[in-house]
């Protein structure tokens, strides 16, 4: 019943096709808000019809076929992205979302409150807010860089560091301005300065190569709803090998744990110790098959495609009267663009792009709170593009952004 009635639900929608994949979008439709949700590919809704319709079932409950198809089911998925990523299945663990990963990982560090930890502005809150947790909780003093800091991190990071200094928690890609960092040199940094490093992937994997089997931070973490283009309910990290015997969870349960007493208890191995309760199977599976789909299309390919389709809008805006574009020079941009106008709100300007175009991309605050008080702005319009965006939706967007703001 739930497999025809997904599949009648499906049949009424549009389907573009994109590289060879088919996505669920309508027709007239030009969607720019990757960077808060990616578009599922239809197959990627297959499979998780498909998890639910062969049985179901949770893994380490019980040994009939309905546990073991769950289970292997799971570790099929864990296969898919670990090959992607070059790293080993026991290093890949599944989470409901990225904030329950960062919490899971920064509150296991069990930091003092002598402790430092070092931070951006420019991290969203999904980054920014676990941090200010950790200070109430155990007062350790979180140090922001700022977007100065950007065109030479690495050596900004550097000068903050100090016998205090614990670790280093940054996102690849930041989510207000679209600044793409290098996470190889960071990396080196913390492994040179013996800090524990935290990267928060989200917003920038999809669209760029990732291969950790030579440099790794200690932790990556990843969403899975945004440039994994896979459903909600499903996120993953990454741990370094030589992390994960000091790695000890805070959240546990469920298959995680094999044996209690009432004075201690015993978790699994890894990567099931890091995995908490009962995982959204279904959405894993939609997750996994997403990014095998973007692999075979090829990292590489899809970031020159981006790169090309953010040149003609940038490009395209700065010819736009009453337009300014969030900028710094000497910095390596990925697929995310925001401005502003001082002439119209920025989320007037977005209802009016629905309006006139069927175009739909962000407005606000960019839950970047901090970064927002630096620039002094109170909200801007964000273009975020994936592979499903073509040179066509980028010119309807510019064609129709200056006709609103030719009529001032």
């Amino acid at each position: 019943m739930f497999k025809s009635i997904l599949f009648l639900s499906l049949s009424s929608m549009t389907v573009k096709n994109h590289f060879g994949i088919d996505f669920i979008i309508e027709e007239n439709e030009i969607y720019l808000d990757s960077a808060t949700a990616g578009k599922l590919p239809q197959s990627s809704v297959k499979a998780m019809s498909d998890f639910y319709s062969k049985h179901g079932g949770g893994i380490n409950r019980g040994t009939h076929k309905i546990a073991l198809y769950a289970s292997r089911s799971l570790e099929q998925s864990r296969s898919i992205i670990s090959k992607i990523f070059f790293v080993e299945n026991s290093q890949i663990s599944f989470l409901p979302s990225r904030e329950t990963a960062m919490i899971n990982t920064l509150f296991s560090q069990r930091f003092e409150s002598d402790d430092e930890i070092i931070s951006s502005s420019l991290d969203d809150h999904s980054v920014i807010t676990p941090l200010l947790n950790v200070n109430k909780y155990f007062g350790s003093k979180i140090i922001f860089t700022g977007i100065e800091d950007e065109v030479d991190l690495v050596a900004s990071l550097q000068e903050r560091i100090n016998p205090k200094t614990k670790a280093i928690v940054l996102s690849s890609l930041t989510l207000g301005i679209g600044v793409l960092r290098d996470w190889r040199a960071i990396t080196k940094l913390a492994e040179d300065n013996g800090l524990f490093f935290v990267l928060d992937l989200s917003n920038s994997i999809g669209h760029t190569n990732y291969d950790f089997s030579d440099v790794s931070p200690n932790i990556t973490i990843s969403s899975g709803n945004i440039g994994a283009l896979g459903p909600y309910g499903a996120s993953f990290q990454i741990v370094n090998d030589k992390t994960n015997n000091n790695l000890h969870p805070i959240l546990i349960g469920g298959g995680a744990v094999v044996s209690v007493n009432k004075s201690d208890y015993k978790l699994s191995s890894s990567p099931y110790k890091f995995e908490p309760g009962s995982l959204n199977f279904a959405a894993i599976s939609g997750l996994a098959n997403s990014l095998q789909l973007l692999s075979n299309v090829g990292f590489e390919k899809i970031k020159k495609h981006e790169q090309n389709l953010r040149k003609i809008l940038y490009d395209g805006l700065k010819e736009i009267k009453n337009i300014e574009i969030i900028e710094k020079e000497g910095l390596e941009f990925g697929p995310i663009l925001s401005f502003f106008s001082d002439e119209i709100d920025s989320h007037d300007i977005a209802i009016i792009l629905e309006d006139l175009s069927n175009i739909y991309v962000r407005s606000g605050a960019l839950c970047s709170h901090l970064f927002m008080d630096e620039i002094k702005k109170e909200s801007l319009v964000q273009i975020s593009t994936h592979l499903y965006n073509t040179e066509n939706d980028i010119n309807t967007v510019l064609e129709t952004l200056d006709s609103i703001m030719s009529e001032i």
